[in-house]
C-alpha cells in the first residue's frame, strides 16, 4: 500500500514538473461586460432571439481581432499591424501590470478583488489625473507621467526606474487596451440598439470619433492664468477662507479630512465604485504634489469622478485658485512639520459669503501679470516660486500642432 502511494506521488511529481516545463498558452481577451450584458437578461426570449445576440456577440470578437489584434500580438486602433515597441509593452504588462489591470485592462487582475481603491480600468477611456481640461483625454505625457510617478495611496507603484524606452512601450500598450474598450462599449452599443453592427463605412466613422478625441487632447494643456504669489501664512488663510466660502468643505469637511472621518457620501464614480472625498490632511495627492497638480485638481476637476471642475467658479478671481493651492499644501505638510491636525482653533474669522468675490484686502495681497514666456521658469523652480509651471519633463512644449503632427502623438515610434 504504502509501496503504491509512494508510487503515485512520484508520478504526480514528475507529470507536475513536466508541465512546468510546458510553455504557457497565450493569453486571450475576454468579453467586456457591455458585450455579455447583450445576452444577460434573456431568459424569458425566445431561442431565435437568443442565437441573435449570441452572434453578435461573435462577430465583435472576430471585429475586434482584426482590428485590435490579440494581447500578444496588439495592433494599436486605426493602424494596420502590430510593433516592436507594442510587443515590448506587452512584455512589460504581462510582468509588471496584468495581475491588478486584467489581461483585458479592465482592472480585473487576479489580485484586484483584494485592492482599494480598484486597479484603473482603462477600457472606458477615462483616466483621472491629466494636464488637460475636465471631460477631455489625457495626453500621452500624462500617461506616463503616472507611470513614472505611481498613485500615492494606492497599490500602484512608481515605475521610476523604467527607461523612456519602457515607458513609452508600457504607454503604447495601454493606449492600444484603452481603444479596443471603447470600441467594444461602441460595438456593443449598436448590438443592442439595432441588433446588427455598423457596416463597413460607419465602422470607420466609429473609429476615426474614438481617435479624434484623442488627437484633440495632444494639443490641450491647463496653464496657470495667472503667476503663482508667494506662499505665506496670509495667503494660506486666505485659501481657508475660500475652501469654506465656495463650499469645498462639504465634501472635504472644514478641517479637509475628506472621505477619512466618514458620514461623507460624495456619490459612484465613472467605474461604479464609491467615491471618496480626498483627506487632504494626508499629504498623499494622488494627482501629484506640485502645485501646478493641485492648480489642476482644482480648476479642471477629476474625469470620472464627483470631483468638478471649478474653472467657471473662479473665472473672475483666478487667483484664488493659488490661494486654495496653499492651504492644502500647507494642510498636507502639516505632520510632516510637526503640527496638529487643523481644529476649531485654527478656522479663519469672518469667511466670506459663497457668492461673495474676496474683498480688496484679499485681491491686493499680490498684483499678478499674466504668464508670459518670461515668467516660465523650469519644473524644478515650481514647488518654490511664484511663477507658470512648465510642462512636466515628460511633456512635450505644447506648440500649435497641425493634424499630421496631433496624429504622430499616438502612432507607435517608428
Amino acid at each position: 500500500m504504502l509501496r503504491r502511494l509512494f508510487s503515485l506521488l512520484l508520478l504526480l511529481s514528475i507529470a507536475t514538473s513536466l508541465a512546468g516545463c510546458r510553455r504557457a498558452a497565450p493569453p486571450k481577451f475576454s468579453a467586456g461586460v457591455a458585450v455579455l450584458d447583450l445576452t444577460a437578461e434573456l431568459e424569458d426570449a425566445d431561442e431565435e432571439e437568443i442565437a441573435v445576440y449570441k452572434k453578435l456577440q461573435a462577430d465583435i470578437g472576430d471585429t475586434l481581432k482584426q482590428l485590435t489584434g490579440t494581447p500578444d500580438k496588439p495592433i494599436l486602433l486605426g493602424t494596420e499591424k502590430t510593433t516592436d515597441q507594442l510587443r515590448h509593452g506587452f512584455a512589460l504588462f504581462t510582468k509588471y501590470c496584468v495581475q491588478c489591470h486584467g489581461v483585458n485592462g479592465d482592472g480585473n487582475g487576479a489580485v484586484a478583488e483584494h485592492l482599494n481603491p480598484k486597479p484603473r480600468d482603462y477600457t472606458l477611456g477615462v483616466f483621472k489625473f491629466t494636464s488637460t481640461p475636465y471631460g477631455s483625454k489625457p495626453r500621452r505625457s500624462d500617461l506616463v507621467h503616472t507611470v513614472r510617478r505611481g498613485v500615492t495611496g494606492t497599490s500602484m507603484p512608481s515605475f521610476d526606474r523604467f527607461s523612456e524606452e519602457q515607458l513609452n512601450a508600457v504607454v503604447e500598450y495601454v493606449l492600444a487596451l484603452t481603444f479596443r474598450g471603447e470600441l467594444e462599449r461602441q460595438l456593443a452599443s449598436f448590438a443592442y440598439e439595432d441588433e446588427e453592427l455598423p457596416d463597413e463605412e460607419g465602422l470607420t466613422e466609429t473609429i476615426d470619433e474614438i481617435l479624434a478625441a484623442w488627437k484633440d487632447s495632444s494639443s490641450k494643456i491647463v496653464m496657470p492664468v495667472t503667476v503663482m504669489p508667494p506662499m505665506t501664512e496670509e495667503s494660506v488663510r486666505i485659501g481657508h477662507q475660500i475652501f469654506l466660502g465656495k463650499a469645498c468643505n462639504k465634501c472635504h469637511g472644514k478641517f479637509g479630512r475628506g472621505g477619512s472621518m466618514g458620514n461623507v457620501e460624495i456619490g459612484k464614480d465613472a467605474w461604479g465604485n464609491e467615491g471618496s472625498a480626498a483627506d487632504l490632511s494626508s499629504g498623499m495627492f494622488r494627482g501629484g504634489d506640485r502645485p501646478v497638480d493641485i492648480y489642476r485638481r482644482i480648476s479642471s476637476g477629476i474625469n470620472g469622478t464627483p470631483m468638478p471642475s471649478f474653472k467657471n467658479t473662479f473665472q473672475d478671481t483666478p487667483d484664488d485658485i493659488w490661494h486654495l493651492v496653499h492651504f492644502i499644501k500647507e494642510t498636507g505638510n502639516r505632520r510632516r512639520m510637526g503640527k496638529q491636525p487643523l481644529s476649531e482653533a485654527d478656522l479663519p474669522s469672518e469667511p466670506p459669503e459663497k457668492e461673495d468675490s474676496p474683498s480688496s484686502e484679499e485681491s491686493s495681497v499680490s498684483e499678478l501679470a499674466p504668464v508670459t514666456e518670461e515668467t516660465a521658469v523650469t519644473e524644478e523652480k515650481l514647488v518654490e516660486e511664484p511663477v507658470e509651471e512648465e510642462p512636466s519633463v515628460d511633456e512635450e512644449p505644447v506648440e500649435e500642432q497641425t493634424e499630421e503632427s496631433a496624429e504622430k502623438t499616438l502612432q507607435p515610434a517608428a
